[in-house]
C-alpha cells in the first residue's frame, strides 16, 4: 500500500552548481554516463542484490532486447549500399538472410516511409553517427493522431536494429523553434504546433506491431517533425542506447514531440535527450526500464500506463522555459496527465536515485534516501526504506564458461 511521507529537504545549492555547466555536445558519440554498455549480451538478474520487498526488480532486469543487442563483430554482413546510387528499401527487400546492412558514409534521402523486417540491421559503416546522414524528405497534415507518418518503421518485426547513424528530418530554409539556454524564458511558439506550417507531422522512428527483440544505437536523432521515437503498447523487449535526441519542429499538444515508451519491458539507457516535449512513459507501458540517461524534459506518466515502470539513476533537469505557456508550472521533474483529459498513472511506478534540477530552483525527488512514486496524477514518497543495495536495477555480467 503506498504510504505518504514528508519529503526530506534537497541540497538546491549544491545541485544549482552541479547543473551550472553547459548541456552535452550534439557531436557525442559515446558520452561520459556510466555503464553506457548496459543492453550488451550476457547481463543477468544478480540474485545477490534482490530485495524481496520489491518483487519487481526480477522483472526489470528482463528489460530490454533479450539476450542483449549483437555484438557488432557477430553480425555478417549481408549487403553495403552507397549514398546517390542505393535505396535503402530496395536493399532492405532484396536481402534474402539475416544481417547487416552497412550504409557508407554520406547522405541518404527518405521521400517516402521505410520498412525494415525481421533480422535485418541498418548500420552505418564508421561506427561514427555523424558520417551516415538519413534526411526524411516527406511531409504530412494533421488528420488525427493516427495520421502521423515516421521515417523508419518496424511493424510485426523481430530482432531488427538501427545503428550509428543520423536521421534528421529536413525542412529546407526552417529549423525548430525552441530556446538553446536552460534559463532561457518561454516564449511564443517553443512548445507549440504549426508554428511556421501545418503539414510537418513526420516522427523519425516507429516499432509497431508485435514488433519485438528490436533496438536503436548510437544514432543521432534530429529536429524530427513530431515524435522521435514511438513504440506502440502491443511491442515487447526493446532497447534504446547511447542516442542523441534533440529538437521537434510540433511539440504542442495532441501527444506530439514524444520519446515515447508504450510497450513493455524496454531498456532505455545511455541516451542524451532534450528539446521535445516529454520522455512519455503512458498507454499500457509496464516493467519499462530508464536508467542512466541525460534528460532535459519531464519524465512524463501521461496517461493509462500498467504501473510497475523503474526510473533510476538519470539525470534529470527541466529548462527554464520548458512549459506549455508562460504561466505553466507543471512538469516538475516528473510528472503526470491531468485527471480532466487523461486517464490517472497506475500503481507501483518507482523513481529512485535520480539527480534533478526544476528551472534553476534545485532538485526535487531526488533525497537518495526516498522511493518515490506516481500517485495517479501526482508524485509523492512511496517508502523511506530503499532496495537494501540500493538499486532496484539489479544486473550483473555472466561469467564466462
Amino acid at each position: 500500500m503506498l504510504k505518504l511521507l514528508l519529503l526530506a529537504p534537497s541540497l538546491a545549492l549544491i545541485l544549482n552548481l552541479f547543473f551550472s555547466g553547459n548541456a552535452h555536445s550534439e557531436n557525442v558519440v559515446k558520452h561520459p554516463l556510466k555503464n553506457t554498455q548496459l543492453g550488451d549480451p550476457g547481463w543477468v538478474f544478480d540474485e545477490a542484490r534482490a530485495d524481496p520487498r520489491y518483487p519487481d526488480m526480477v522483472e526489470w532486469a528482463k528489460a530490454g532486447v533479450r539476450g542483449g543487442i549483437p555484438l557488432r563483430h557477430t553480425t555478417p554482413i549481408v549487403k553495403t549500399i552507397r549514398p546517390g546510387t542505393d535505396n535503402i528499401q530496395a536493399a532492405i527487400d532484396n536481402v534474402k538472410s539475416a544481417g547487416v546492412i552497412i550504409l557508407k558514409a554520406g547522405t541518404y534521402t527518405l521521400n517516402t516511409p521505410v520498412y525494415l523486417k525481421s533480422n535485418i540491421i541498418l548500420r552505418g559503416e564508421t561506427g561514427n553517427p555523424n558520417d551516415v546522414m538519413i534526411n526524411i524528405n516527406f511531409r504530412q497534415k494533421w488528420e488525427g493522431w493516427a495520421s502521423k507518418r515516421y521515417g523508419l518503421v518496424m511493424h510485426d518485426v523481430k530482432s531488427a536494429g538501427i545503428e550509428d547513424v543520423t536521421l534528421f528530418y529536413l525542412v529546407p530554409n526552417l529549423e525548430p523553434k525552441d530556446n538553446t539556454g536552460y534559463s532561457d524564458k518561454w516564449v511564443q511558439g517553443v512548445m507549440n504546433n504549426d508554428v511556421d506550417r501545418d503539414d510537418l507531422y513526420v516522427g523519425l522512428i516507429k516499432m509497431s506491431g508485435t514488433t519485438s527483440d528490436s533496438w536503436v544505437d548510437n544514432c543521432r536523432l534530429l529536429e524530427s517533425g513530431t515524435d522521435p521515437i514511438l513504440t506502440e503498447k502491443t511491442t515487447t523487449h526493446l532497447t534504446f542506447r547511447d542516442n542523441f535526441v534533440d529538437r521537434a519542429y510540433n511539440k504542442g499538444g495532441r501527444g506530439n514531440a514524444y520519446f515515447d515508451m508504450r510497450g513493455q519491458y524496454i531498456l532505455v539507457t545511455g541516451n542524451i535527450i532534450k528539446r521535445i516535449r516529454h520522455l512519455a512513459i503512458e498507454m499500457g507501458a509496464k516493467y519499462v526500464v530508464v536508467t542512466n540517461n541525460h534528460i532535459e524534459v519531464d519524465v512524463n506518466f501521461h496517461q493509462g500506463d500498467l504501473g510497475h515502470n523503474l526510473v533510476e539513476n538519470n539525470t534529470i533537469r527541466v529548462p527554464e522555459w520548458h512549459r506549455a505557456d508562460a504561466n505553466h508550472n507543471n512538469w516538475k521533474v516528473f510528472a503526470t496527465g491531468n485527471s480532466r483529459q487523461h486517464q490517472p498513472a497506475s500503481s507501483e511506478n518507482m523513481l529512485y536515485k535520480n539527480i534533478t534540477d526544476l528551472r534553476g530552483e534545485g532538485a526535487k525527488y531526488s533525497d537518495p534516501n526516498v522511493v518515490y512514486a506516481v500517485l495517479k496524477y501526482s508524485i509523492g514518497a512511496y517508502s523511506e526504506k530503499p532496495p537494501i543495495h540500493g538499486t532496484f536495477y539489479a544486473i550483473k555480467k555472466e561469467e564466462a564458461e
